[in-house]
């Protein structure tokens, strides 16, 4: 018997959306924007995409060579991955302007790493009145804009920037500009995290019915940030809505509150078999390196790759934990009380023994070290995790039990 047969789904749609998704990372570009205590170095970004590649990302975006300083991040960038034979695509970003396209067409020039050019134009009402900017002027600079990459042989993917507050006649009119120059991509921009999932649900079948109706066959992806706290959930929902590619940065890193968590979002899509092309436990290492070369802490409690995710004290929870394993069946011990199996990404579950916890947390621990104890001795060291009120290490009960054990044997 497997864990899954002792599952009710309520998560399977007849909606879902089982294409083969994409997944774009922003971590060196929108990621490196704000919030973090350090910028990796040429060869740690390297090793980054390295880990990126072998997580089964698509597309990376990783830089916004417009500036002298950028271009030759960006050149070397994709100069590096060439040598390493990566597989993943580059993005680089730009504005419809010459400077910048150019700027992305001399670095594929300079290297044979496949490479996409990102341009976007911000849309949304709010914008074009603080920039005095009219529509007709965006709708030509976008024509400018893209049509020149094209005619310099550059893809495109084309960001109508804010999105999530644009009306949908403007971005419908600027996306079948881009389209009609040559775009064969298209972002949907949250670009301020203002969506909700029943917002992003709604842009998307509308933008997508937009695009099919006219018969557009260009890619459609998902691009969010996370102000309401909303990241994750808007970019599953985009999915579920129709989208090919989730844009996103490892744990969620940027600017403000953030981005989309490409690392959670990935492990989403893998439980709910939408995505099955990545290798999770490299994920892990990766998420791991993102936090070491930035220097962040990654919370105790973030999902799946903090330090308590795996981790229970309850009493009744390492009962049906220990019961499980004592029928030696470790994928249901696994998931009896936890919604991610920690296989996944390599990790094993864990029980701590503390002031909330019972018998069982401390026969599970004793019973992995191969120790048998006692009613007497375990509580004993429950009535020292309850009176000094805090988790005990895993070292204080295999001592407390193993004194025990040897005074018996004295």
């Amino acid at each position: 018997m497997q864990s899954k047969d002792l599952i009710y789904n309520w998560n399977k749609s007849s909606s879902n959306n089982l294409k083969s998704i994409k997944l774009c990372d922003e971590t060196l570009r929108d990621g490196l924007e704000g919030g973090v205590n350090r910028i990796p170095s040429l060869e740690e970004k390297l090793d980054l995409l390295s880990l990126a590649n072998d997580s089964g990302i698509n597309d990376a975006i990783v830089g916004f060579p417009g500036q002298e300083i950028a271009y030759k991040q960006a050149l070397a960038l994709c100069q590096g991955a060439e040598i390493r034979g990566l597989d993943i695509r580059f993005g680089l970003l730009g504005r419809m302007v010459e400077t910048d396209i150019y700027a992305i067409e001399s670095i594929r020039q300079s290297s044979s790493h496949p490479v996409i050019a990102h341009l976007f134009i911000p849309c949304s009402p709010i914008r074009r009145y603080v920039e005095k900017w009219e529509v007709d002027e965006l709708e030509r600079l976008t024509r400018f804009g893209v049509g020149l990459a094209t005619q310099l042989g550059l893809p495109v993917n084309f960001s109508p920037e804010d999105t999530s507050r644009a009306e949908p006649e403007i971005v419908e009119r600027l996306c079948q500009a881009a389209i009609e120059e040559g775009a064969t991509e298209i972002t949907i921009c949250d670009t301020v995290g203002y969506l909700t999932p029943t917002g992003t649900q709604q842009i998307v079948q509308h933008l997508r019915h937009f695009l099919d109706e006219n018969g557009f066959k260009v890619r459609l992806d998902f691009h969010g940030h996370n102000d309401r706290g909303l990241a994750l959930i808007n970019s599953l929902a985009a999915v579920n809505a129709g989208v090919d590619c989730i844009q996103g940065t490892i744990l969620g890193i940027g600017e403000r509150a953030g981005n989309a968590p490409l690392d959670l979002i990935m492990i989403n899509l893998q439980m709910e078999g939408i995505w099955n092309d990545g290798n999770l436990v490299v994920l892990r290492e990766y998420c791991m390196e993102v936090a070491r070369l930035c220097k962040l802490k990654i919370p105790d409690k973030y999902p799946i790759f903090g330090a308590n995710s795996f981790l229970t004290q309850m009493g009744v929870h390492a009962s049906a934990i220990l019961k499980a394993e004592y029928q030696h069946n470790k994928d249901i011990a696994a998931c009896v009380y936890s919604a991610v199996d920690p296989s996944l990404i390599g990790l094993d579950y864990g029980i701590q023994v503390g002031p909330y916890s019972g018998r069982a947390n401390v026969r599970f621990l004793l019973y992995r070290k191969g120790i048998e104890i006692t009613d007497e001795i375990a509580d004993q060291i429950l009535t020292k995790a309850r009176a000094e009120n805090r988790i005990l290490t895993n070292e204080e009960v295999f001592t407390m039990a193993e004194v025990d054990i040897y005074s018996k044997k004295s």
